[in-house]
């Protein structure tokens, strides 16, 4: 099986006022300006070295997360909500999902799935953080030019 290994950035943990630049790119695409003055800045990605350290690390900081998520969802405020998925042996995903402004709602997406290196940038009509901290989306496509 052929694995590639994708460089991840650290995201802040707590809501931050205003969005930072850093918080919010993933492969190029720049998220800050669809969030506004005032979005909150929910989870970050660790890039442990060692795989157990990483999934013990990334369980508690997707607690912290979903809860900070589910906080700006039910304020109607401007988020990104951002989380790492591992589950042995061949899934490390990075998702992000972009609550905007102006009603924008995006969900990116890059790691690999069953050997796949995934990067995808999709606009939903719906997209909704849930309890579990699972995104559940709707009337998505992908949009393209933005990976090009």
């Amino acid at each position: 099986m052929k694995r590639i290994w994708i460089t991840l950035f650290v995201l802040q943990a707590a809501p931050a006022v205003g969005a930072d630049p850093a918080c919010c790119k993933m492969f190029g695409f720049d998220a800050s300006p669809i969030l506004g003055e005032d979005a909150a800045i929910c989870g970050k990605i660790l890039d442990a070295d060692e795989r157990n350290e990483a999934e013990s690390d990334t369980r508690e900081d997707h607690r912290r997360a979903t809860g900070c998520a589910l906080e700006a969802q039910a304020r109607g405020r401007a988020f990104v909500y951002t989380y790492r998925l591992l589950a042995s042996p061949d899934i490390d995903l990075v998702y992000q999902a972009v609550f905007g402004a102006h009603g924008e709602r995006l969900l990116l997406r890059m790691g690999l799935y069953a050997g796949e290196n995934i990067r995808s940038v999709e606009s939903c009509a719906t997209l909704t953080v849930q309890p579990d901290g699972k995104v559940r989306k709707e009337g998505c496509y992908l949009r393209q030019g933005i990976l090009d």
